[in-house]
């Protein structure tokens, strides 16, 4: 199923940089992997066989069928702009240690948590402050499967 971007300038209020809360923490979403979603994929983007083929998934490392990092990755993207509508997040700047923490299997339902570790206005444009978050995409037993940590860009609220 295509995703559906929210149309963030007419249902949600625009959050900016003032708005985030260092230290609040925002968890939510709810995507759900399958074996054909994990194959398709895969054949598009990334066609190993742990990805493609159940039998050679099963007698590789993963000891069955695992969705990419490259699928995981995409995940994270959408599940980030679902769980911040309104923000009004320019880029992301930075990304560190990103690491893939356990495979993600059929089955699986992943859900975000960001957590927002420091703020600073950028240094020469006043328009602009940057966030340090950090990232765990967690499957339905809470385990993660993702983590990152990343700079983002965010709008000020305009001076009047």
């Amino acid at each position: 199923m295509p995703f559906r971007a929210p149309e963030r300038a007419v249902n949600s209020p625009i959050v900016h940089w003032e708005d985030i809360v260092e230290g609040g923490v925002r968890e939510g979403g709810a995507f759900a992997f399958d074996a054909a979603a994990i194959k398709r994929f895969a054949a598009e983007f990334d066609p190993r066989p742990t990805h493609l083929d159940e039998a050679a998934a099963e007698a590789s490392f993963f000891k069955g069928l695992a969705a990419s990092g490259a699928h995981t990755f995409a995940v994270w993207a959408r599940l980030y702009w679902e769980l911040t509508p309104g923000w009004a997040t320019q880029a992301g700047t930075h990304m560190r240690e990103v690491r893939l923490v356990r495979p993600v299997r059929a089955g699986d339902v992943l859900k975000l948590r960001l957590t927002v570790l420091s703020k600073r206005p950028h240094p020469l444009r006043r328009e602009f402050g940057f966030i340090e978050s950090r990232h765990e995409l967690l499957n339905q037993k809470g385990q993660p499967v993702l983590a990152l940590e990343c700079t983002m860009m965010i709008e000020r609220r305009p001076v009047s």
